[in-house]
């Protein structure tokens, strides 16, 4: 009777991570997030010949080209929604080569058929991203400063940027407008008594533009998703993993101050598809498949490991090292399609190498150890 009950949980923690590893595989192959990136670059995005088809850089876009750059973004990823970067000749999101140059934006998520006035302020080594409810850009709702370790410089062109050249997956979408876009510049003053000031040297609501790139102001790579809406009067967007890369960008008739400058617009995301993070079948959350299948299944199969060390049963014998292959399969996470945000607290790779590959390669042992036992008492 007690065998029987042992073999039974067996047979249900072996369900257990079959069921995992299915909704694993099934899970949305994600690569990355949809997102948009706003900021200022001293290139163009159609400069960068290796984020071009074919180019060392298309799989993951005109972002990986050297640079200097300050930007924000905002993504379909839950725990990351806006960031503000820069980079000084590095890769547009990377900082330099003695500092990270990301910063998440606290407190705030992105959310359909909301408004978010904009504002990015450079001051010397420092700048800071600023999210608020109205135009009058008063009180932030968020804010972040990202003190830089070398200041970009030659600052010259207003880059908009969707995706780089991954494959077409689901990661989300994000669908919105840019517009009301004001700069200043900081005016050098000759004269002592008075300090420097900002002027507007740049300003654009897109209300006299004809055609999606206003008369070849702008510079588009992918115009069916990425244009000048001349009806509604602003930049459109429509953000997806869509397998191109999808940039756009307008040369200023300057370039901006390393000292200080300021940029506004309105950003307006009109609809938001969350991203699926991993979920698969189930649509349980990468974290809590863990839980609900891995956790429950090493707990009893260690268990029954301690309660049956006397058993010499053949049949015990080849479901522990059943169990013990699919808990080693699992463990190969590169082998199994796996989209879990490496954001995550509980990171599902780690969880898999240390824990679950040590547990199957000690019941794959013990189970064979079982079957040798049984075979080799049936031979005498």
């Amino acid at each position: 009777m007690k065998l029987i009950f042992l073999q039974a949980i067996l047979f249900i923690c072996i369900f257990l991570v079959s069921l995992y590893i299915i909704d694993k595989i099934t899970s949305e192959n994600y690569n990355d997030a949809a997102n948009i990136i706003i900021g200022i670059s001293n290139i163009g995005s159609s400069s960068c010949l290796e984020c071009q088809p074919n180019g060392d850089f298309f799989n993951s876009g005109c972002k990986r080209c050297i640079q200097d750059n300050i930007n924000f973004r905002a993504k379909t990823s839950m725990n990351q929604p806006f960031i503000s970067s820069w980079s000084n000749d590095n890769a547009m999101l990377y900082g330099d080569k003695n500092c990270n140059g990301e910063i998440i934006l606290p407190a705030i998520n992105i959310e359909s058929n909301k408004q978010y006035w904009t504002q990015i302020h450079l001051n010397n080594s420092n700048f800071t991203i600023s999210l608020f409810d109205d135009s009058n850009y008063y009180e932030p709702i968020s804010t972040a400063t990202n003190s830089m370790c070398s200041i970009p410089t030659e600052l010259k062109f207003l880059r908009f940027s969707m995706n780089d050249g991954n494959p077409i997956s689901n990661g989300g979408r994000i669908v919105g407008n840019i517009d009301d876009i004001k700069i200043y510049d900081v005016i050098s003053s000759h004269d002592s008594n008075f300090s420097n000031k900002l002027d507007l040297i740049f300003e654009e609501d897109f209300s006299n533009c004809t055609n999606k790139t206003c008369d070849g102001n702008w510079i588009l790579q992918n115009p069916n998703l990425f244009y000048i809406d001349t009806e509604n009067n602003n930049f459109h967007f429509d953000s997806f993993v869509s397998g191109t890369n999808d940039y756009a960008h307008y040369e200023l008739d300057n370039i901006l101050s390393s000292q200080e400058w300021i940029m506004q617009l309105l950003l307006t995301i009109d609809d938001v598809e969350k991203h699926p993070a991993g979920k698969g079948f189930l649509n349980i959350d990468p974290m809590y498949r863990n839980i609900l299948f891995i956790l429950p299944s090493i707990l009893l199969s260690l268990g029954i490991s301690i309660f049956s060390y006397k058993s010499k049963s053949f049949s015990l014998g080849i479901l522990m090292s059943i169990l013990g292959i699919l808990f080693l399969t699992i463990s190969f996470s590169s082998l199994i399609t796996n989209n879990f945000f490496h954001e995550i607290i509980l990171h599902e790779k780690n969880f898999n190498t240390i824990a679950v590959m040590i547990i199957g390669i000690f019941l794959t042992i013990y189970g064979g150890f079982k079957i040798k036992l049984n075979l080799k008492s049936n031979l005498y």
